[in-house]
Formats: structure tokens, C-alpha cells, sequence
């Protein structure tokens, strides 16, 4: 359909372009989604240094055993059956070991901020770091995982409960707010989910919360290198969900 074609069309002018246009440096790592081909590469929307992943999501730990002995450009709209990520509009055959996106995608950024330094480029910089998680499938490192372990076992009723006695206890909300009914007419209430449903969800939210938290990791080691470079002061940093 008009507008939504499966990439960024022609018809708009990207961020990027108009940045680097205007003499920044651009980078990017993380998700594009905006194009699986290379000539619908973040390359070729204004993006000096780029290492994107193609498509909607994949394993967070690249383990795509479809793609193995494929070497092929992939159809438009299709899946790319040559690689899942692209480095300055090319394809990425092989990712680094014991990789997973989010460590991966912020050791990425950095060697792009750190190869800035090393070069001595006084261009102000533009860098797009959106993360491939927590989008499904949901996998985090074992370490960040145990840091959850139980917490949601009492179900979301009771959590959110201790939760907004927390946020009274600190002053950020009165202490008479009810908070709002909750309306999920598409799961079934906690009391009424087997022992084994209880535990499957608890595991999953579990997984979930450690893919945030990796994410909060790896934003805090860019913006730490920032810090001690001394360009933090002088950065705008601007968090979106999306």
C-alpha cells in the first residue's frame, strides 16, 4: 500500500540525510527495518557508518540455521536469506562469537564513537541506537535473568499492587490514587491459571525484564564513554519506545 511499501520511500527525506547533508557524522546500530536490500540500506539514507539489522526481529543469539549455505540477494519483501544484518550496505556473512543483539549492537556504537575520536573528527555526530529487544523472541543472558528470579511469581495483581505502595511511599503519587481496573479480556485472571501457566508467565516476564535491563546496560556503556570523552555535556540524548 501507498506509505507503507515495506521501506523508507523516497518521498521523505530521512533525519540522517539532511545531518550529514548539514556536516555531522552519522551513525547507526541496531534495528532498521526500513528496507532488506542494499540499495534501501541506512547507507543510502544518510548514514556514514551502519551496522543495521534487516528485518522485524530474529534469534537475539544468531542462531538462524535457515540461513546456513544460502547465498542469494533476497527477493523484495522477503526475509533476506543472505545475512540478517548489514555493515555500510553490505551484508554481514558472519557475526562476531558469542554474540547477542543488544551486547552487540552497543559494542558496535561504540567502536564507531571511539573510531570518531581516533580519527580526530570534530563533526558534531548524530547516532540512531534502536535495540532489536525485548521484541520476541524473548532471550537474555543467564546473569541478568537471576536478577528477576521470583519476582513476578505472585502474579501481576500483587506486584503492581507493592508497586504503587512504593510509589506513595516515595511522594510520587497521593496517597489515596486507586489504580484503574485491569482489562485483559484476551488472557485469564492469575487465580485461574494452572500452577504450570503460573510458572511459564513468570519465566517469560522474568526473560523480559532482563532484556530491559541489557538494554539500560548498553545505553549506560555509550553514554559512559561519552562521559569520560567529554562529549556528554554537549550531547542531546533522546529516549523513544516505539
Amino acid at each position: 500500500m501507498p506509505g507503507y511499501e515495506g521501506y523508507l520511500n523516497e518521498r521523505v527525506v530521512a533525519l540522517p540525510e539532511l545531518l550529514h547533508d548539514a556536516g555531522y557524522l552519522t551513525l547507526m546500530a541496531g534495528k532498521w527495518h526500513l528496507g532488506l536490500t542494499p540499495e534501501r540500506s541506512p547507507q543510502k539514507r544518510g548514514f556514514e557508518r551502519s551496522f543495521a539489522h534487516l528485518p522485524a526481529c530474529s534469534n537475539h543469539y544468531a542462531y538462524e540455521p535457515q540461513l546456513e549455505g544460502q547465498d542469494r540477494i533476497p527477493d523484495f519483501m522477503t526475509m533476506s536469506f543472505i545475512a540478517l544484518h548489514s555493515e555500510d550496505g553490505e551484508y554481514v556473512k558472519k557475526l562476531p562469537d558469542g554474540w547477542y543483539s543488544s551486547d552487540g549492537y552497543g559494542d558496535k556504537m561504540l567502536s564507531y564513537l571511539k573510531d570518531r575520536k581516533e580519527q580526530n573528527d570534530e563533526r558534531p555526530f548524530f547516532a540512531y541506537y534502536p535495540f532489536t529487544a525485548p521484541h520476541w523472541p524473548l532471550q537474555a543472558p543467564d546473569e541478568y535473568i537471576a536478577h528477576y528470579k521470583g519476582v513476578y511469581d505472585e502474579g501481576p495483581d500483587v506486584l503492581r499492587e507493592k508497586r504503587l505502595e512504593r510509589m506513595k511511599d516515595l511522594g510520587l503519587c497521593p496517597k489515596d490514587v486507586e489504580p484503574h481496573p485491569v482489562i485483559a479480556d484476551e488472557v485469564k485472571e492469575w487465580s485461574k491459571l494452572t500452577s504450570e501457566e503460573q510458572a511459564k508467565s513468570s519465566k517469560a516476564m522474568e526473560v523480559f525484564a532482563a532484556m530491559v535491563e541489557c538494554i539500560d546496560a548498553n545505553v549506560g556503556k555509550v553514554v559512559d564513554y561519552l562521559e569520560t570523552t567529554g562529549d556528554l555535556d554537549n550531547t542531546f540524548v533522546c529516549f523513544g519506545e516505539f
